[in-house]
């Protein structure tokens, strides 16, 4: 939720960024018929961003190249790290099943483990996410680690959590670490009640 939530800021801050030049530099230019309001932080025909000289007095310095692509080399080599976590964070996208030998997406998974949960009485709905983490031997071209899952779980009104996670572990916990032929994965399960407005949670 994090990783999504910084790079909706950064693509809106791009968007309003790239917005707010370009419209500034047509009208600037001539090259449309707007008038921009008073408020509107604008630029003139010959304005820049930048104050040239201020530039060009600090490139001459010795430090400005070093610095410069010593700065872009660490930014890149971050956004390349962060990628690479972000792909592997989550282990395999494909898991093979161990009692039929097919080959299941993690995603397809999930949302079995959530809809046989939600069948579980006093269960209104339920949400899973898988993850495959730490080392071990291999079975069917995938890591045997430790397999988990974090779940959401929306139960009735009248229900008790302490039965129905009972249900959960020994139902479609176990039947996902039987399938997967992983073992029955290490889970972190949060419960809240449903409200009356409430709807499933897929």
């Amino acid at each position: 939720m994090a990783n999504r939530v910084l790079i909706a800021l950064i693509g809106l801050v791009s968007v309003g960024a790239g917005g707010w030049l370009g419209v500034t530099w047509l009208v600037a230019k001539g090259q449309v018929r707007w008038e921009l309001p008073s408020w509107w932080p604008g630029l003139g025909a010959y304005d820049h961003l930048l104050d040239r000289a201020a530039v060009d007095r600090v490139r001459v310095q010795d430090w400005w190249s070093p610095v410069v692509i010593s700065g872009l080399a660490v930014g890149c080599l971050l956004c390349l790290c962060w990628l690479f976590v972000q792909g592997g964070r989550r282990g395999p996208a494909v898991f093979s099943l161990h009692r039929s030998g097919a080959r299941l997406r993690r995603g397809t998974l999930e949302n079995a483990i959530a809809a046989e949960t939600e069948t579980l009485p006093g269960v209104a709905g339920a949400r899973a996410r898988l993850t495959m983490k730490g080392g071990g031997g291999r079975r069917g071209g995938y890591r045997q680690g430790r397999f988990r899952t974090r779940m959401t779980v929306v139960l009735e009104p009248y229900a008790e959590p302490g039965p129905v996670l009972n249900e959960l572990v020994h139902g479609p916990l176990a039947d996902a670490g039987s399938s997967t032929g992983l073992g029955r994965p290490k889970a972190a399960v949060r419960m809240r009640a449903a409200s009356h407005r409430s709807r499933r949670v897929r």
